[in-house]
């Protein structure tokens, strides 16, 4: 009985020290060592191949210029973008969230993209249909998630609605990975496909932006 409540303790601490260091991971990317990285001003890119420095310094700019039309942006907040190639780096970080095209943790200000080309500007999660994404707003998207979560709070941000939540990102964006065109074949694959929360929340956050004159807060309000 002794023996078997102590293998039993040292299982829950095992467990629990794995959770931790997943949980490390997650949060800090910047501990699968990365082999590549660049500095802009206060954006640190990680990347899992070199980084072109010009390239990629248009898409930080095409990215702030989207950032700028919002009134909640922050201009040179430390930040961090990090591009895997959707390998195991990326299924490491993207525990729960595989499918995606880019995320942010809640309280995290790591910004992770999945197979991506910062000459291209885009990001992709392979999806055949409202899977391909330009980096450069993608990166404003995931942003203003963080901009959202510092103006009202992460659990409130968390708490808003899917079309508040992800409408006002696309919004800011202007764009989702939805083409015009694509959206009648999307539908009839799949009426309830998550990429169409973003399509719908986008037009929807603007209806009601130019319904309340443009207010921010009154959009996101409770």
């Amino acid at each position: 009985m002794v023996r078997f409540a102590a293998i039993r303790r040292w299982t829950a601490r095992t467990l629990c020290g794995g959770a931790v260091i997943v949980a490390g991971i997650v949060h800090v990317p910047a501990a699968l060592a990365f082999p590549y990285r660049a500095d802009f001003g206060t954006t640190t890119v990680l990347a899992e191949r070199p980084i072109d420095r010009a390239a990629m310094g248009r898409v930080l700019a095409r990215a702030d210029r989207l950032l700028a039309a919002s009134p909640l942006d922050r201009p040179g907040l430390a930040r961090q973008v990090v591009l895997t190639d959707g390998g195991w780096r990326w299924r490491m970080l993207a525990i729960g969230a595989s499918d995606a095209i880019a995320f942010r943790r809640p309280f995290a200000h790591a910004l992770i993209f999945n197979r991506h080309s910062v000459a291209a500007d885009r990001v992709t999660n392979g999806a055949p249909l409202g899977g391909v994404r330009t980096l450069s707003g993608t990166i404003a998207h995931e942003m203003t998630h963080r901009l959202v979560a510092d103006h009202i709070g992460e659990w409130a941000a968390l708490r808003l609605p899917a079309w508040k939540r992800e409408g006002y990102p696309d919004y800011v964006a202007r764009e989702t990975s939805i083409r015009p065109q694509d959206e009648a074949l999307i539908r009839a694959r799949d009426p309830n496909a998550r990429v169409l929360a973003y399509y719908e929340g986008r037009r929807r956050v603007a209806a009601e932006l130019a319904r309340n004159g443009g207010s921010v807060d009154a959009l996101l309000a409770p």
